[in-house]
């Protein structure tokens, strides 16, 4: 008989999708069942978002809708974890009185107890509730991210390098959520690649608050480079991909790394935020637009066939129609292949969300909509350099008649997809194919071996 049964949702970004995963392995290692349907469930664990306003209010909605099943008697307790819980601390349990426990972002060693706790004192109708603030300090130091319960597929993974922030942007909330920049020792992170490996995934996307500082505060230098050969050495291991990289740490020795280093895809997410002077002072960004515009120049230049992903934020307090003007231009010269933008919100705990000079909401969705027109049509562009070329592509998922992959050029969620026509193409396996068609942010092609790339 299983301990009890736990219904988990998930919210937000892929650091957090990996921090569900944990928690997860450590529940069904304590004997829960996990249930698909709310209502089927003993308990209710929302991992939650708290980045941003939106995500903030989307968490709270899914945590009511969590209470309500609650109420009607379907489940007998609701667990809170995550940035929301972190963020918002003891205001939450005014606000949410019907949850059980909230645990934060450090709630692992906790999770399987406080859900068999819970369930307990439903049966036995006597035993005492658990504590219901049970949120930890956000400066531990890294654990491995081992014994998961995967919720992405087989053969892909996302792997944390390292938690916290020590960047100061004045629009981000992050630090104070996830504390000071702790880096996990190189071996930690091998030993997790290592795990996900022989588990099927060949694809491994690092991830972090910020990618470029790993390494910095526990070997008094930059280890980004030694990390990517290491993770791309080990066996089984065909695609590793760098995300979330900070641009004012980009040093020549990780653009090698990138260029010369197998099974590193020719790939960069690296959040821009703005090109403007002014803006990227106000935002705290620690860098130039004369320097972000050499470091895309030595990318590009010392890695062929870069593909570069970035994020923009427009109307961030103080932008200028010259500001702006500035930042669209820069999207159309530097022709990234993949980019997104927010509207900038104010987040209360912020500097920036303290500032005066803040944008109207129409003037933001005026410059959001110019800007991602923009960049639209440079993507649709871009994407005809694939055309009659044969690349590796990653099987993902079959669309009735259609076979769906990506290829490296593409992150998993948020790029785009290429269709492949082609017979006996096995999910989680990497194939050749010619591409055929570009389509908006897609691509077509058709495959011309069936069976895994060896290298």
């Amino acid at each position: 008989m299983p301990t009890g049964t736990v219904h988990f949702i998930s919210l937000g970004c892929p650091k957090n999708l990996v921090d569900s995963e944990v928690l997860l392995g450590r529940l069904v290692l304590d004997d829960f069942a996990i249930c698909e349907k709310a209502e089927d469930a003993d308990i209710i664990v929302v991992n939650t978002c708290g980045f941003l306003e939106a995500s903030r209010q989307e968490s709270i909605g899914v945590i009511r809708e969590a209470c309500e099943h609650k109420r009607k008697g379907s489940a007998s307790g609701v667990v809170v974890a995550g940035c929301l819980a972190q963020r918002d601390k003891d205001a939450l349990v005014a606000l949410l009185p019907d949850v059980d426990a909230f645990l934060g972002i450090m709630g692992e060693e906790k999770i399987a107890q406080l859900c068999e706790e819970l369930t307990q004192r439903v049966k036995s109708k006597r035993k005492k509730a658990p504590a219901k603030y049970q949120v930890e300090r956000n400066d531990r130091e890294c654990q491995a991210d081992v014994g998961r319960l995967r919720l992405t597929p087989r053969h892909t993974a996302y792997v944390k390098i390292s938690e916290g922030c020590d960047n100061v942007c004045t629009f981000c909330i992050i630090p104070k959520i996830r504390g000071r920049h702790r880096s996990k020792p190189v071996e930690m992170v091998v030993q997790e690649v290592r795990e996900l490996a022989s588990d099927g995934a060949k694809e491994i996307n690092l991830i972090a608050q910020d990618t470029t500082s790993y390494g910095k505060d526990l070997y008094d230098s930059f280890e980004l480079p030694r990390l990517l050969r290491e993770v791309a050495a080990v066996p089984g291991v065909r695609w590793v991909r760098l995300m979330y990289a900070y641009p004012s740490y980009f040093t020549d020795e990780m653009i090698d790394a990138l260029a010369h280093t197998p099974n590193v895809v020719r790939y960069v997410d690296m959040p821009l935020q703005h090109i403007s002077d002014p803006m990227l002072k106000a935002m705290k960004r620690n860098i130039t637009k004369a320097e972000t515009l050499d470091l895309i120049r030595r990318l590009r230049e010392r890695v062929p066939g870069l593909v570069l992903r970035t994020t923009f934020i427009v109307g961030f307090p103080g932008e200028t129609d010259e500001d702006f003007e500035e930042l669209l231009a820069f999207v159309k010269e530097a022709k990234f292949d993949r980019a997104g933008a927010f509207k900038y919100s104010p987040e209360k705990g912020t500097p920036a969300g303290r500032y005066e000079n803040q944008i109207a909401e129409d003037v933001k969705e005026k410059r959001f909509d110019r800007l991602m027109r923009a960049q639209q049509a440079v993507a649709f562009e871009r994407q005809k350099k694939w055309l009659g070329k044969e690349i590796e592509v990653l099987v993902e998922s079959r669309q009735g008649r259609r076979t769906v992959g990506r290829t490296a050029g593409d992150a998993p969620d948020i790029d785009g997809v290429i269709y492949l026509t082609g017979k006996d193409l096995a999910i989680g396996e990497i194939v050749t194919a010619k591409v055929t068609r570009a389509e908006g942010y897609d691509l077509h092609g058709t495959a011309c071996v069936a069976e895994s790339v060896a290298r």
